[in-house]
């Protein structure tokens, strides 16, 4: 079967990144089936084309439409210069899944989905935010009555783009929900693979560090944990805050540690080796705003890190109950700095809870648990 997958990018040390590579890596390896990978966007001099690395049997192509390229541009420019790029794009894909016979072609919910159901071939969304991530990311830009406004606008919009199609992917029952009660009767969930199924999680001993892992992107809600962590660090003042991950707001955030005065946090950059991060931190603590499935949060449970996160939508509650970690309801910044300091104050009880976490996600979301699953679907 020839198997086309959509994504804007590949160079980023995302999690959509990270998991498709993972996915079609596991599929080159345990089926015949032929994949391709086409982005939109330009590659950033100096980065690499796939950030993670890909099986040599997996063909990408680099359409280069360079959508964001109006992304700074007054409204109407910028309509207009969307417009243009989408009528370019609809035209070489549809172009490409018809001279090379493309029986089914998976989008991660990119530019294409707009008219993914007018493609000549099967088709399946598989989405790895929230049902309403348009909103919440335009209002967690952009303030006024006109971005809330647009945002729901844009989550109708893809309502209406998925209905049509043979499946929408989705990664936890509270989404399937959503998406049911929006009309939608294509919905199946399959969550994400652990990413660090295979890897040597190193022995080492833990530090005093609590550890976020994310991009620099205001959906991450650093900003609200460098406010709850100015108490921890002013009665603990041995333990580190340690953020692992890079993006737009670094400056905003470096600013923000100047004004509170913090002396005990290190935005630490990109990492090649994540799992070092986890099996080296006593607590990992995740503060966004909204998920889908929080990879890093897997991640960790999976290494055997204690966890604390807001219960943001959607995903953390459906990882850390039965005690396998902390809930804090999403955005109490004064709950999270109690909760991290009832966990820096009983490890005995974060070490009982971790365990119980590390089982499960070994059990939830192992490759040889998901992607069976997908190739079955694959396969229907």
């Amino acid at each position: 079967m020839r198997i086309l997958y959509c994504i804007p990018h590949l160079y980023n040390a995302g999690g959509m990144e990270r998991v498709l590579t993972q996915k079609v890596n596991w599929l080159a390896t345990h089926t015949k089936h032929e994949l391709t990978i086409i982005t939109t966007e330009l590659t950033p001099k100096g980065l690499k084309e796939c950030y993670f690395d890909l099986d040599k049997r997996v063909k990408v192509i680099a359409l280069n439409i360079d959508f964001d390229a109006d992304y700074q541009k007054p409204l109407w420019s910028k309509w207009f210069g969307h417009m243009r790029r989408m009528r370019a794009y609809k035209q070489a894909l549809i172009q490409y899944v018809q001279e090379h016979k493309v029986d089914l072609c998976i989008s991660l919910c990119g530019k294409e989905i707009a008219f993914l159901r007018s493609l000549p071939c099967r088709t399946i969304a598989e989405l790895h935010f929230a049902k309403e991530q348009r909103r919440l990311l335009l209002e967690a830009n952009h303030k006024g009555l006109f971005w809330s406004l647009a945002g729901r606008i844009r989550t109708r919009q893809l309502v209406r783009a998925v209905k049509p199609l043979e499946r929408l992917i989705v990664l936890t029952e509270a989404d399937k929900t959503d998406w049911q009660n929006a009309g939608c009767t294509n919905v199946t969930v399959i969550p994400n693979p652990c990413s660090l199924d295979g890897v040597q999680i190193p022995q080492v001993h833990r530090e005093k560090v609590v550890l976020a892992v994310g991009r620099l992107h205001e959906q991450k809600g650093f900003d609200l944990l460098l406010q709850a962590w100015q108490p921890i660090e002013m009665h603990y003042p041995e333990w580190t805050l340690r953020i692992v991950g890079e993006g737009p707001k670094r400056a905003e955030l470096e600013a923000q540690i100047r004004e509170q005065g913090l002396k005990h946090v290190i935005l630490a950059g990109r990492t090649e080796n994540v799992a070092k991060e986890y099996a080296e931190t006593s607590l990992f603590v995740l503060s966004s705003r909204y998920e889908g499935l929080p990879l890093a949060l897997i991640e960790a449970m999976w290494c055997g890190t204690p966890c604390v996160s807001f219960d943001c939508p959607h995903g953390p509650a459906e990882l850390l109950t039965d005690q396998r970690g902390w809930l804090v309801s999403n955005g109490d910044i004064a709950a999270l700095t109690r909760q991290l300091e009832y966990v820096l104050l009983h490890p005995e009880e974060a070490a009982e809870r971790a365990q119980k976490a590390q089982t499960f996600a070994h059990t939830m979301f192992s490759e040889n648990n998901i992607m069976p699953i997908w190739q079955k679907l694959i396969e229907q």
